[in-house]
């Protein structure tokens, strides 16, 4: 019970953020960008959530999604970690690989349409802000940027993406982290034709919304030119701190030759969000009530160690390991799965 408790719940926006303990594994090759789709389609397969929105930045995405079950949604980011690890392991000849900061995992959920506005423009805008490219659309790494300016007064638009399964006996060793273009090329031409079978990665960049009540085209296209402002805001604001200390971007083209990086330490030092809100009221009540959440999965547990199964859980909470107990051959533990 020592980290901080996830709530979730089904038909609500949440936005996942996994970040990697060390390196910039997701680096912005076509063979990359392959193997994410693959992954994302192949865990999307049963569709255990809404995917809206997407970027991944070298040791990190940010994904938009709408939880159609509390438990998928957990399933959804926990296959992709896996099915990522496994991934790297074989691109970088390891045996073993813990990839990923748990404890910096973050899925946060959204109560209001002005936050999520901000945070999608906010998603957009990382590439700029962390000085790789002037603009999003100049970014090569796997982003859902096009999808989303593709129809912006459609609730119901959907971008839908057939993507081969790239299975892990057919990934190898690179020969170097850093691949010329011919090579990452090569690569992805050699998954496509080995690859058996496919997976659809569908994309709905307005979904989100149904959340809150938004119907109309009208509602719907307004709701995308306020995140379309943020966003543009978020650059400018970027490049304007690039022109003050006279630095430029790293470019479209560096970034496809950058090496698979796995030694590489962040000096940003992340910790996992509970809830976020531009409104200061609403942002206050939301960590109450998280607090409150906490406190009575807190009771809940001190009562299972005591032997009482019989607790009833707050609603969209996850139930952690049954601890030990002096008579842990209670009948009543059943009921608990």
């Amino acid at each position: 019970m020592g980290r901080p408790r996830r709530e979730i719940y089904s038909e609500h926006v949440y936005e996942i953020c996994m970040r990697t303990q060390r390196g910039l594994p997701f680096v912005c090759t076509h063979y990359m960008k392959m193997l994410l789709e693959s992954v994302i389609a192949r865990v999307q397969r049963d569709h255990k959530v809404t995917l809206c929105h997407q970027l991944w930045m070298g040791n990190h995405p940010h994904i938009f999604v709408v939880a159609k079950d509390k438990r998928a949604c957990t399933q959804f980011y926990g296959e992709i970690q896996k099915q990522l690890t496994e991934a790297v392991k074989k691109l970088c000849g390891l045996k073993h690989l813990s990839l990923w900061n748990n404890n910096a995992t973050s899925v946060i959920p959204y109560y209001d349409v002005e936050t999520v506005c901000y945070r999608i423009a906010y998603l957009y805008a990382n590439p700029a802000r962390a000085d790789l490219v002037d603009t999003i659309s100049d970014y090569p790494g796997l982003s859902s940027w096009h999808e989303f300016l593709s129809d912006k007064s459609s609730l119901r638009v959907t971008h839908l993406k057939v993507c081969p399964w790239v299975r892990l006996p057919m990934i190898e060793r690179l020969a170097s982290p850093a691949v010329t273009r011919e090579e990452d090329l090569s690569i992805v031409r050699e998954w496509e034709t080995q690859a058996r079978d496919s997976h659809a990665l569908v994309l709905q960049p307005n979904a989100w919304m149904k959340s809150f009540g938004i119907k109309t085209r009208k509602e719907v296209e307004e709701t995308n030119e306020k995140v379309l402002r943020y966003h543009t805001g978020l650059e400018l604001e970027a490049r304007e701190k690039r022109g003050k200390k006279k630095k430029k971007v790293m470019g479209k083209k560096e970034l496809r030759s950058q090496p698979l990086n796995l030694t590489y330490q962040s000096k940003k030092q992340s910790r996992r969000i509970s809830n976020y809100s531009l409104d200061p009221e609403l942002r206050v009540y939301l960590i109450e009530k998280y607090q409150e959440f906490c406190d009575a999965c807190r009771r809940c547990y001190e009562r299972w160690k005591l032997g009482d199964f019989s607790v009833v859980w707050p609603e969209g909470a996850f139930l952690p390991p049954v601890p030990h107990t002096q008579n842990n051959l209670s009948p009543a533990i059943s009921n608990v799965y």
